[in-house]
């Protein structure tokens, strides 16, 4: 049975002309003054992204992809490169300001209602005050993924109240950053991180910030990358990512309130040589198990019955906050690499196997579509076994209770007990799933590379990451030619900013 067409998030970028070009031109002469083309372009979604949050709810088939190699090249000097990042740290900060300050108003507004007495001082006595305008800052829609009914005031009190009476840095755990999800060229064109992963990180310094207006010893941030934790990855490719961030929180004034770790190290330390060899023994026992029961790659459908025979075979309590190995599956088939094919442009081909990733059983399908999606599936049915055996190794080992105390953010879906946050907002799409780019509006977004490029983005280079990667990507009509080269519209540049929501 051939699976449903993917559904269509958001507009289609602009239409080609009646002579099938792009609603763009490269001559330089195509930008000197107001045009049809400049209109349409101004006015419509080559300005604005897809919102989409999965490669799933793209029209793959649908989508455009056209070589860089031809395109007018944009690069950032030194300085441009310095009003971006400038640019983007003061509005941060003014935005922390903002936060701490309207924090700091309504906990003075609301002691002075429980007393009786209009108090304009701060801070307050008692430290569940001081955490009720914590909570307030964390919850606000700047940074809040999710419902607040998830993280209510008196959870926040029974995690954060042991800080502030001993007056230390507050615990803020964050799971992430693993690596660039560039394999199969559609969410991005390469390993580092770029625009994206920096937004988020300043996201975590205007979330310090604020917290340390209200009470001064601030944060002390802990990212756990989880690359390598859940499935293989090469470590150097890791380690070149984690190297990056370092640098970006090195820019952003973050890095002696941030610390970076590798989950797997973090862990084993917590669980001590004995611990962690029961979690491994645990891991591989798991493996074994689901993949017995997994059998051979099949549909994605199929995978509901696996989790059906996983329910019987385990104890309901381990599975409770483990994902589903069909939700794990339907992940990763859009993450791991598409075989390439000899004379297909990349990402046209992976727009063609993705497209439909299960559908083998068409007659009009080619023998080269076929085997090409059989081994996406294939791969992701390995890579869905060892993430799911992990998942399970740390709910048998009881891994989340043996961390330290701490907040965390729950960065993926807000859940009983942790504060949702969202870095960049809008589609919550996580900065390492998209390639960063600035909108027509100079938001800082992260979205898929393959729908950037449909909609006339452009990349844009920096010596911050090399040439073999862009930075960003921002849209073609928030560029100028001049000069003799192609450069991103200085306005946007010194417009850019984190969404507020």
């Amino acid at each position: 049975m051939s699976p449903a067409p993917p559904s269509v998030a958001g507009a289609l970028a602009p239409s080609r002309t009646a002579s099938n070009h792009l609603c763009h031109s490269d001559d330089p002469a195509s930008t000197n003054g107001p045009s049809p083309t400049g209109l349409a372009l101004t006015n419509g979604p080559a300005l604005t992204i897809s919102h989409a949050r999965s490669l799933r709810a793209l029209p793959l088939h649908l989508l455009r992809t056209s070589s860089w190699v031809d395109q007018w090249p944009v690069r950032l000097d030194a300085g441009e490169l310095a009003t971006l990042l400038s640019t983007l740290r003061a509005g941060s900060e003014a935005a922390s300001a903002r936060l701490a300050d309207n924090a700091m108003a309504h906990a003075t507004a609301s002691i002075g209602g429980v007393t009786g007495q209009l108090s304009s001082s701060w801070p307050p006595q008692g430290p569940h005050d001081v955490v009720a305008a914590l909570h307030r800052i964390l919850t606000r829609s700047r940074f809040l993924k999710g419902s607040r009914s998830c993280y209510p005031l008196e959870t926040a009190v029974g995690q954060m109240a042991p800080f502030v009476q001993a007056r230390l840095p507050i615990t803020i755990l964050t799971i992430g950053f693993p690596f660039k999800q560039h394999d199969n060229g559609l969410k991005a064109a390469g390993p580092w991180p770029d625009l994206a992963e920096l937004g988020a990180l300043l996201r975590l310094k205007e979330l310090h910030d604020a917290f340390a207006a209200v009470y001064p010893p601030g944060l002390r941030i802990v990212v756990l990358n989880d690359g390598g934790y859940s499935r293989p990855r090469g470590w150097a490719e890791m380690r070149r990512y984690r190297r990056q961030l370092r640098r970006y929180a090195q820019l952003l004034g973050l890095e002696d309130a941030a610390r970076f770790c590798d989950q797997s190290c973090f862990v084993a330390r917590l669980l001590g040589p004995r611990g962690w060899a029961r979690r491994e023994q645990h891991r591989r026992r798991f493996r074994e198990l689901i993949t017995s029961l997994a059998g051979s790659p099949r549909s994605l459908d199929s995978a509901s019955g696996i989790d059906q025979r996983l329910a019987e075979e385990l104890p309901r309590a381990l599975l409770v906050n483990v994902p589903s190995f069909r939700d794990i599956l339907w992940s990763l088939v859009y993450s791991v690499p598409v075989p390439a094919r000899a004379g297909v442009e990349p990402r046209r081909w992976a727009c063609e196997v993705l497209a439909w990733p299960d559908g083998f059983s068409a007659p009009e399908l080619s023998p080269e579509i076929v085997s090409a999606r059989r081994e996406v599936v294939g791969c992701a049915w390995q890579d869905t076994v060892n993430y799911l055996a992990a998942s399970l190794a740390d709910a048998a080992a009881d891994v989340a209770r043996r961390f330290p105390p701490h907040v965390r953010l729950a960065t993926v879906a807000s859940r009983p007990g942790c504060s949702g946050f969202s870095y960049l907002g809008g589609s919550t799409l996580l900065p390492w799933h998209g390639t960063g780019c600035l909108d027509g509006r100079g938001l800082l977004c992260a979205e898929f590379l393959v729908s950037l490029d449909h909609r006339n983005f452009l990349p844009v280079y920096s010596d911050l990451i090399g040439d073999d990667q862009p930075l960003l990507m921002v849209p073609f009509a928030r560029t100028l030619f001049t000069q003799g080269r192609r450069r991103v519209d200085p306005t946007l540049l010194a417009t850019a900013r984190l969404r507020h929501r």
